[in-house]
């Protein structure tokens, strides 16, 4: 008789959980200097552990005079309202006094950027053949405003003329663009796509649930818990994480229109040697609050009901975590900054013509940070350099192969276009074909007539035609 031996084995298997530390990190990174300097301050309003250090104050107008000595007797009668008020009137009583910086047209930015933008510029950035950039184009071009696919993937195969299979190909790397979950067809798709993206498995309780079983997670717990075998504790964290997922993945993003900009970060020379410096000196410092700190340590002997404990601990984990978020959004965008300056070093030296194809993949594998984080790194963020304020965007793009077998990036190859253009004769001004044929004879760049043509339309350069006539 053949005995069956049942075994129980225990397998580690890496996984990210995303916990409230990590999406708060998340949220730091996308913000750049400005947004991040208000965000601070609403924090500080409404929790008592964080206070802010203004600096370059006014001799009379110490800040420490307004940090006030809170006895026990006091704290007794605490709530959230008098917790806020507190914090306001902190921060009204702060006298600041800095030198006012000379404006500069340069940090004014004029431009308006849609998701579909956003999109299309993470979508160059992908290791994709032209076919399948317009594809992914064609799917960015028709979602609506949650950021759901609005046509059948079966009508993009056939006006592509493309199997179905290529489409879902395609559809799949749109799903994991930032942000993660547009392209989808419905709820499920548009939340499994988040979890992958965020590490999760097929394996995961998380995943399980939003693939089997989405329409009854409103249900009863207790209802899940008895059907399906599952743990209390193993449920409720995994509802958390499911709660924070974005069901409507295109709703935050918003346009840019004359905004007033601040570089995040510094591409400097100093004694020969390049370097990056995280320019995080604003008008203030924010630390955690040490008089605060010290009483939650003697909380046991307050006498306050357990829900006043609560709330403190809780503000407390709060000011913590956003401590350790803003640590993690310098380290990472120094990190980000650190080796988009190793890969472009000779175009702060040389120029534009020397600016090396980059994209997201290649800082992510060099900083070991996962795509969507360097995307969420380098959107809206700005660089103080040599060559002026630029947008971290500008320093990746593809490329291709010049005859000596160095990689020239798309920026470069425009560069030479409009070189060549504004040294033609006038009299007889160069078709978009005898420009390509002029950047393979004589740069060994070889492009297609139709790339050219785009390329000299994003240049704002007229065709042959006008420019004969403007003649």
């Amino acid at each position: 008789m053949m005995e069956l031996k049942l075994r129980n084995q225990l397998k580690l298997v890496p996984q990210l959980i995303l916990t409230p530390q990590l999406k708060l990190l998340l949220k730091v990174l996308q913000l750049n200097t400005i947004e991040l300097n208000e965000f601070i301050l609403q924090q500080v309003q409404t929790n008592p552990f964080l206070e802010i250090e203004y600096r370059d104050l006014t001799e009379e107008e110490n800040i420490q005079h307004y940090q006030e000595e809170i006895g026990l007797n006091e704290e007794l009668v605490w709530n959230q309202e008098e917790l806020i008020e507190r914090g306001l009137r902190y921060l009204e009583s702060a006298s600041i006094s800095y030198e006012e910086e000379e404006f500069s047209w340069e940090k004014v930015l004029k431009a308006e950027q849609s998701l579909m933008d956003y999109l299309s510029w993470q979508i160059r950035l992908k290791d994709l053949s032209p076919l399948e950039r317009n594809i992914a184009n064609y799917i960015v071009g028709n979602l609506d405003e949650k950021g759901y696919l609005t046509v059948k993937p079966e009508e993009i195969a056939k006006e592509f003329r493309v199997s179905l299979e290529k489409v879902e190909k395609v559809r799949k790397e749109v799903r994991r663009l930032d942000p993660a979950g547009v392209g989808s067809l419905d709820l499920k798709e548009c939340l499994l796509s988040q979890l992958e993206v965020a590490g999760y498995t097929e394996e995961a309780l998380v995943y399980k649930l939003v693939k089997e079983h989405l329409d009854e997670l409103a249900e009863d717990k207790e209802k899940l818990i008895e059907r399906y075998g599952y743990t209390r504790e193993e449920l409720e964290e995994a509802l958390e994480i499911i709660k924070h997922l974005d069901p409507y993945p295109a709703r935050n993003y918003f346009s840019l229109s004359g905004t007033y900009i601040e570089p995040d970060l510094e591409f400097y020379k100093e004694e020969g040697e390049w370097k990056v410096r995280v320019l995080k000196e604003g008008i203030f410092n924010i630390k955690l609050n040490k008089t605060y700190r010290e009483f939650v340590k003697n909380l046991k002997k307050s006498g306050f009901d357990q829900k006043t404990k609560k709330f403190l601990k809780e503000k407390m984990r709060d000011a913590e975590n956003l401590i350790k978020a803003l640590d993690g959004r310098y380290s990472s965008l120094y990190r980000v900054g650190k080796s988009i300056l190793k890969f472009q070093k000779e175009f702060l030296e040389k120029g534009e013509r020397y600016l090396r194809p980059l994209t997201l993949k290649i800082i992510a594998e060099d900083t070991q940070l996962h795509e969507s984080t360097i995307s969420r790194i380098v959107n809206h963020k700005y660089v103080q350099t040599p060559r002026g304020v630029l947008p971290l965007k500008f320093f990746f793009s593809t490329g291709y192969e010049s005859k000596e077998g160095k990689a020239v990036s798309s920026k470069a190859v425009k560069d030479y276009i409009r070189e060549i253009i504004e040294n033609e004769n006038p009299e007889k001004p160069l078709s978009d074909s005898a420009i390509a044929k002029v950047l393979k004879e004589k740069y060994g760049i070889n492009i297609a007539r139709r790339t050219v043509t785009k390329y000299r339309e994003e240049l704002q350069i007229p065709s042959i035609r006008e420019r004969k006539k403007k003649k």
